[in-house]
């Protein structure tokens, strides 16, 4: 029983209301989200073909390979790193000998390349666009490191 005092009570207006905007702002975050995320979807990237062949006397294999590749598409480029990797001989040249390695690297992004030959060996380093058009080489010294590193181009619109 209520004698003149005021009752009360629950304002359904106001928690309808409340609750609306914590929906769109829920909706709104994850909305960004998923821009960004189709952005990187649907990102330029090309197909590099990173090579170093190796000419000289220990042609078998090469050490300390560092290459750029994007982890996803439209991903920034991150390092990996092999230790050691076999070559495959040129059957027109036997004192050359090739390692390749083709991965994705998002358009307008750093790709590279660096590698170490062996004894009495010298290394060329290439950058190629899907596996095709050269965007870097580069020759070192017998035994000194070599490394290819460049940008790669923005698509044509």
């Amino acid at each position: 029983m209520n004698l003149g005092g005021w009752v009360k009570t629950a304002r359904p207006g106001k928690r309808a209301a409340v609750c609306a905007m914590a929906v769109i702002a829920g909706i709104s975050l994850t909305g960004c989200g998923a821009v960004e995320s189709f952005n990187k979807q649907t990102a330029d990237a090309w197909s590099v073909t990173y090579e170093v062949t190796v000419t000289g006397e220990t042609i078998n294999a090469v050490d300390q390979i560092v290459y750029l590749e994007s982890p996803g598409r439209g991903e920034a480029s991150a390092e990996t790193t092999v230790e050691t990797a076999a070559t495959v001989n040129d059957a027109k040249n036997a004192d050359t000998a090739t390692w390749r390695e083709t991965t994705i690297v998002t358009a307008e992004d750093d790709a590279g390349v660096a590698a170490t030959p062996r004894k009495g060996a010298s290394a060329t380093c290439r950058v190629l666009l899907d596996g095709e058009k050269e965007i870097s080489t580069k020759t070192g010294a017998v035994g000194e490191r070599v490394e290819c590193r460049v940008k790669t181009p923005a698509f044509a619109e």
